[in-house]
Formats: C-alpha cells, structure tokens, sequence
C-alpha cells in the first residue's frame, strides 16, 4: 500500500509540474528593406531597448538575429524572422540596417541615422519604448515591417 502511495504522490507531482510549465510563446513577420548593409531584427526587454539606442552601441552586443546583407537578399527586399520558445513578458520588435557596416548604431541631432523599423509605429524619428513595447500573452505572427 505504502509503495502505491508513494506512486501516486510522484505521479501527481510530475503532473502538476508540467501543469504549471511557463507557456512559450512565438513572434514572426517579415522585414522589407531598400539599402545594402546587415539587418538585424531583435526581440528587446525594456533594459535591451535602451542599450541598444545609445549612440555607438556594438550591434554584436544585442541580441539579435543577424541577416547578412548579399546580392540576392537585396533584389528580394525582405526577410521574414521567427523568435519561438518567448516567455510571457513586455518586449519590442525592433530592426536596424547597419548600412556603413560599421557595427554600431549611429546617431545624428539625437535620432538613429540609419534605417530602422518596428513592430508597434512609432510615428518620431526616435523610437520610444512607450509606443513601440508590447506584452507577450499570446503568438503574434504576421507582423510587417518597412524600414
């Protein structure tokens, strides 16, 4: 009886950690471009977000996906991007076209100088967390956006 027991008391504990597992979650769209230069397409925290819109911060630093920039991506104009396995939280989309290829986001009169999109508009020449962030509750596919 006592090994029964102690069967079930594993089984349901097994149970209830799966039960409990943090839901993951998927974001994905697509990017359109018209210059040379890498892109990078970043999944952001709030503390992400504002490092990476410090003038002259490396590129190799943020979390990104890299897109290599080549003849063939170029005359195509867009990228799609996926980030899976998300945990519930506030993030931003945010994409950059390093297009000096200097590794490095460059600033001119306080604004970002090379072309940069998100997935919430943001309507300024900066962008701003309060308008580009969102909360993570569930997928979001099929994003779009234009740099």
């Amino acid at each position: 009886m006592f090994k029964k027991a102690m069967l079930f008391l594993a089984s349901f504990l097994l149970a209830s950690t799966f039960a409990y597992a943090e839901k993951k979650f998927t974001v994905s769209g697509e990017v359109t471009f018209q210059y040379d230069g890498n892109v990078y397409i970043c999944l952001l925290t709030m503390e992400e977000f504002r490092d990476f819109n410090i003038p002259g911060h490396e590129l190799s630093q943020s979390p990104c996906k890299v897109i290599q920039m080549n003849t063939d991506l170029k005359k195509v104009g867009k990228v799609s991007f996926t980030f899976d396995n998300i945990p519930k939280g506030t993030y931003c989309v945010f994409t950059y076209q390093d297009v000096n290829m200097n590794g490095k986001t460059d600033f001119e009169n306080y604004a970002l100088s090379e072309p940069w999109g998100s997935y919430k508009e943001n309507m300024s020449n900066m962008p701003v967390w309060g308008v580009v962030k969102f909360d993570l509750e569930k997928d979001i596919t099929g994003i779009k956006i234009a740099m």
